[in-house]
């Protein structure tokens, strides 16, 4: 093959250059610390380096929920703390109230202590995290407590925030399940959430409206009740007679037992309402007047807040027996939230559900536990002031419960961090495999590339001095 000088010269740029862009390469992988700094750089590369960073903006992401949901739920715990040790100065001072040589004068000291940690549970209950209301449900911005009457004016909702992929966390405690509760109906007397030690209906106008006084449609909890009215509970309400099996929940154990012909609404009540012999032990059974001439047979959980859940099998052709029906077979009662006079008994031997004595209420809510106490205190009611105990055990046990809840949060948070954290390290690793370079493959290549192009150029030089004068001796 004849070589000539331009192939020469040619063959020389090509090599010149080919050096210069290897040398201006791993300049730039020297300077940027990437062996990817573009997608012609690798392609193959390129993709998967792109998936590993919208991976750690995505743990990213959930790092930052983990975080806020520890702040608020650092907070819920710390309030739980806090309300424990309320509780337990309560319950020492409830102790102290019911001895018999604490004289009234005394108790009404004690009442004034107990008086300051209902104030603080308010304070408590209605604790922020920045902006938002730990206790309000979703309607974070508004206070959960009514600082005047202690109503719970909140939601019941859980918020939840997600910490990894297809994993949630709640990062609130509505404060309906702890603190207190809220009216069904506005027009409820609101001295009701915290009642004072006598709160009857037997005046004639009511200290709190100035109206004539009726018992109120009070009843936050659902029950059954028959569908249509029954004139005379007195009466022959069954005629041919029957069975009745009553059941609660889908794993509860039925109960079945006889309801005589003739049997009236009352007596039918009573044999439901029987604990050896009926079902007592699993429902409680009441009439309760709708109207004039209006009877109603209501029928509730034990424990409160399970009617939804009870199955009341008839047997026998009797038609008023099977008004009673509520199973798979049909559904002849109603099951209502909101039913005309129930549980507001104003027979202070079964007191209503927003009395003073309500157990139910008394057990389940902080501020109502403590108003019970204090009130107790003050009227010097030993009786009371021991039934006081109780109720302050039970919500100690309620605030142990959501506060081992919170805990399990926690933990479920820290066992999540870890894993974003394992997660994020292992990502990182495997985008600097791909995306970064190797300094000292980098520097070695310069070395080579810097030490070729020199050679380049000292021999290039020499044969490059020829002109054509040299041709023309």
């Amino acid at each position: 093959m004849r070589v000539t000088n331009k192939m020469f010269y040619d063959r020389f740029l090509v090599d010149m250059q080919s050096n210069l862009d290897a040398l201006y390469k791993a300049n730039e992988q020297l300077s940027s610390g990437k062996r990817v700094n573009r997608p012609s750089d690798d392609p193959a590369a390129m993709t998967r380096i792109v998936g590993y960073k919208a991976t750690l903006m995505t743990l990213s992401e959930y790092t930052r929920s983990i975080d806020t949901a520890k702040s608020y739920l650092n907070s819920i715990d710390s309030s739980f703390v806090n309300l424990g040790d309320m509780l337990t100065r309560a319950h020492e001072l409830a102790i102290n109230g019911a001895s018999g040589t604490v004289d009234s004068a005394s108790k009404k000291m004690i009442a004034k202590e107990v008086a300051g940690l209902v104030e603080s549970v308010r304070g408590i209950a209605n604790t922020k995290v920045g902006d938002r209301y730990l206790f309000s449900g979703y309607t974070s911005n508004q206070i959960p407590i009514d600082q005047n009457t202690g109503e719970f004016v909140g939601d019941s909702n859980v918020f939840e925030l997600d910490i990894s992929h297809h994993v949630k966390v709640a990062v609130n405690i509505p404060g309906g399940s702890i603190f207190s509760f809220r009216r069904i109906n506005a027009t409820d007397p609101q001295i009701a959430i915290l009642p004072p030690y006598n709160f009857n209906f037997d005046a004639t106008v009511s200290p709190v409206t100035g109206e004539t006084e009726t018992p109120a449609d009070a009843d936050p909890v659902s029950a059954l009740h028959l569908s249509a009215a029954v004139a005379d509970p007195t009466a022959a309400f069954v005629g041919a007679g029957g069975t009745l099996t009553i059941a609660v929940g889908a794993n509860d154990t039925p109960v079945t037992f006889n309801v005589p012909a003739g049997t009236t609404l009352n007596g039918l009540r009573d044999l439901i309402n029987d604990t050896a012999t009926g079902a007592g032990n699993k429902v409680k059974a009441n009439i309760v007047s709708f109207g004039p001439n209006d009877y109603r047979l209501v029928i509730s959980s034990k424990p409160v807040g399970k009617s939804d859940q009870i199955s009341i099998s008839v047997a026998g052709g009797d038609a008023n027996l099977q008004r009673l029906q509520y199973d798979t077979n049909g559904k002849n009662m109603t099951l209502g939230t909101d039913i005309t006079n129930y549980n507001y008994i104003t027979d202070t031997t079964n007191p209503n559900f927003y009395s003073f004595n309500n157990n139910y209420l008394n057990g389940s809510n902080i501020l109502r536990a403590l108003h019970f106490l204090k009130t107790a205190l003050e009227n010097a009611d030993t009786g009371r002031i021991q039934k006081a105990i109780g109720y302050i055990n039970s919500v100690s046990s309620k605030v142990d419960q959501l506060h081992a809840e919170v805990g399990a949060r926690l933990n479920k948070l820290d066992a999540e961090s870890t894993y974003i954290d394992d997660r994020d390290t292992n990502v990182r690793t495997d985008l600097s495999h791909d995306q970064d370079a190797d300094l000292a493959t980098v520097v070695t290549e310069m070395q080579q590339r810097q030490t070729a192009l020199q050679s380049l150029r000292t021999v290039s030089s020499g044969i490059f001095q020829a002109s054509l004068f040299d041709f023309l001796k």
